[in-house]
Parts: C-alpha cells; sequence; structure tokens
C-alpha cells in the first residue's frame, strides 16, 4: 500500500488536546507518524501520495453516536457509505434499526458490506424500528431481554449498548414496563443503555434517577414538553445530578428532537452536551439534519468552543462506546481515521427541528476524510444544504 502524508493541516485533537500545524503520515492503514508541517515524515516521497491540506482541519475520523443504517428494513434506513463517510464520517452508530430478530441481516446486508465502520445499540424490541405505523412495543411481549443478550453477546465485536425508545408512540403512556425491560438487558450484558426521551410521559424528571454512569440520554436538546428545561427555563437538576453520576447527554438532532432555543440555554448554563449526533435518517437527511458536520456547526452556532464541539464527536463518543482504545484519537500505531474539515465563514439560513431558522455564521465542511489509511472523496452537500446559503 502507498503511503500518505496529509501535508500542511492544523491537527486539532482535543481528546489529546493537540492543536498544531503538523503532517500526518499513513503507512499500512496505520497512522505512522506526525511530523513538522510541510514536511512528510517520511523522505520517500516518490512511493507516496501527498495531499496538501493547508488552511484545513485535521481532526480524528468524526463519530456519529446516533444514526439509522437499516435500507430496506427500516422506514428510517438510509446508505451508511453516501450519507456517513462521504460526509466526513468514519465511524456511525445504528441508533437501534435493529433488534435480536433483525440484527444478523443489518450485519450481513449493511455492516459487513459498508467501508464506514458501523457499530450498533441493540433495540430491546426484537424487531427493531421497522415502520412508523405500529410502536416497536405497544405491545411489551415485543421485548424480550432474553433474546436481546443473546444476540448482543453473539454479536460483541459490533453491538455497544442497548437501545429503548420511550416516547408515547412507541410505549403508551406508561413507559416503566419497557424501561426495566431495557434496563434488565443493559445491565446484564454490562453496557450503556441509551434512551430516546423525546414526548415520553411522563418527563425527563422522571427518568434521570433511573439511570446510572455510562447511559445516555439522546434528544437532549428537543423543545417539547418535559425536555431538559424547567417551567422557568433552568437546567433541571435531576439533570445535573444525574451528570454528576455519569450519564451523559447525547444530541441526536433528528426531524424533531434539537432546539436551537433549548440548546443556547442549557449551553449558557454551562450545561453543554457530552455527544453530539445527527439521528440521520431517511426523513431528515434532506433537512433539517443533512450531515453530521452540519450538526456539529449548529452547537457552535449556540455556543460550544470548537474544541468542545469536536471532542463531542470523536473522542467523547470513543468513551461512550467502550472504543476509547481504538477510536477518536490521531494516535500513531492506530488505524488511520482522519477527518479533514474546512472551518467556513460566511451565512447559512439553517433550519433546527422545532420550526426555528437562524442564520449560522461558522460551517464544518467536509473537505477530505481517511478511514483505515484510505482516502474517500467528500461527496456533495444536500441541495438544501446548498440551498442555506445567503447571499452576502
Amino acid at each position: 500500500m502507498t503511503g500518505l502524508d496529509l501535508v500542511g493541516g492544523r491537527l486539532f485533537d482535543p481528546g489529546l488536546g493537540l492543536d498544531t500545524a503538523a503532517t500526518v503520515s499513513i503507512d499500512d492503514g496505520l497512522i505512522s507518524a506526525v511530523g513538522d508541517s510541510g514536511t512528510a515524515a517520511q523522505p520517500s516521497a516518490a512511493t507516496r501520495d501527498q495531499v496538501d491540506v493547508s488552511g484545513l482541519l485535521v481532526t480524528p475520523g468524526l463519530m456519529d453516536l446516533h444514526t439509522h443504517l437499516y435500507p430496506g428494513v427500516s422506514h428510517y434506513g438510509i446508505e451508511p457509505d453516501e450519507h456517513c463517510l462521504a460526509r466526513g464520517v468514519t465511524t456511525a452508530v445504528d441508533a437501534g434499526s435493529a433488534g435480536a430478530q433483525t440484527f444478523p441481516g443489518l450485519r450481513r446486508y449493511v455492516i459487513e458490506r459498508s467501508a464506514t465502520r458501523i457499530l450498533a445499540f441493540l433495540n430491546i424490541a426484537v424487531e427493531g424500528m421497522i415502520t412508523s405505523l405500529v410502536g416497536e412495543l405497544e405491545d411489551i411481549r415485543w421485548a424480550s431481554p432474553e433474546q436481546a443478550v443473546a444476540r448482543a453477546r453473539e454479536h460483541s465485536d459490533l453491538v455497544t449498548g442497548i437501545k429503548v425508545r420511550l416516547g408515547y408512540q412507541m410505549v403508551g403512556n406508561d413507559p416503566e414496563p419497557a424501561f426495566q425491560l431495557a434496563r434488565q438487558a443493559a445491565d446484564e450484558l454490562d453496557l450503556p443503555l441509551m434512551v430516546h426521551v423525546i414526548d415520553m410521559r411522563p418527563g425527563l424528571a422522571w427518568l434521570l434517577p433511573r439511570l446510572r454512569g455510562g447511559d445516555i440520554v439522546t434528544h437532549c436538546f428537543h423543545g417539547n414538553e418535559g425536555g431538559i428545561l424547567d417551567r422557568k427555563g433552568r437546567v433541571l437538576h435531576e439533570a445535573v445530578t444525574a451528570r454528576d453520576r455519569g450519564v451523559l447527554f447525547d444530541i441526536g438532532h433528528g426531524i424533531g428532537s434539537f432546539a436551537y432555543r433549548v440548546a443556547r440555554s442549557a449551553v449558557a448554563q454551562g450545561f453543554a452536551p457530552d455527544t453530539i449526533s445527527s439521528d440521520l435518517h431517511a426523513h431528515n437527511a434532506a433537512g433539517p439534519v443533512f450531515d453530521q458536520a452540519t450538526t456539529v456547526s449548529k452547537l457552535i452556532h449556540v455556543g460550544m468552543g470548537l474544541d468542545a464541539a469536536i471532542r463531542a464527536t470523536t473522542s467523547t463518543p470513543a468513551i461512550a462506546i467502550g472504543r476509547a482504545a481504538s477510536l477518536g484519537a490521531a494516535v500513531v500505531g492506530r488505524e488511520a481515521d482522519l477527518s479533514v474539515l474546512e472551518l467556513r465563514t460566511g451565512n447559512w439560513a439553517l433550519p433546527d427541528a422545532a420550526g426555528e431558522t437562524e442564520v449560522v455564521e461558522q460551517l464544518l465542511v467536509p473537505k477530505l476524510v481517511v478511514r483505515a489509511g484510505r482516502a474517500h472523496d467528500i461527496g456533495p452537500p444536500a441541495d438544501g444544504l446548498r440551498a442555506a446559503e445567503v447571499a452576502q
């Protein structure tokens, strides 16, 4: 395999405290060296490909902790390489599209055929998320901790946790039975529980005391009733104490699960999300989500610093799914998963998922992605994202 040098970029890895001009060299699929800016780490340039990334951020490969990547089975499913790898994401985590009965197909027909690295939260509902016609746990008999545990152990290289959706559309007005079954499976596996919380009856204050360190609240900044802000606009005390116990708060933007006003208020109160994820699926890839880089840009827009935002899509999600030893950092000797991004200045009218549009002045634009040492071209942005740029 020909060596590859990314020359002249800004190596930006907040998880490692790196922010420096550097050339990153790649050999045999691994990061082989990090050298001085403008020079290849190995001198045999004739046998190497060199890419000038001057003026661009070189980060650990972006991770998206909440996606839906089971086209043909789940009504949410999208093609991972088109919507993830070709938009700068090297590792995507499917968030419960498959359950115990449908996961083998996800592995065989999607994960093993994709260049994108795909991991998964296993849905406690054995069928997964196959249709919007019926909530997957309206009939609690679809939930099987025993089958979930067996399937997760069978595919322990891919399954990173258990997923349960507790919105009333999925479980009715009483989320307790579904939660307890999901809790049972996660505890037996010693894996995190990811909980979908939008439209949950009762609200978030009911759930948070039941969560344990390492569990993940996804859709944490939704704008519906029962969210993370109390009636006076303050972050719930239960959220603060849950975070103190190690509970993680994830964006999960989606088609109805992210509101600028909630995010801005929480960030201003010192409650930024731990992880930024897109909840990218068939109903939002053309907007309001578009892609993971755009989702990260929206969090920068509401007050997160660039370092915190990049950490929330690299090192922290790697920790959240127990893969910090191999993912989420630009470490010599590791598999070379890298994203090359432009931090572009301008004006983009971008919608949230609550019906509001704001003008975002900085946009992270994917320019190149390296997965397992191989460079991949970046695909075009969604038409809606291109149309969002406001003429100056």
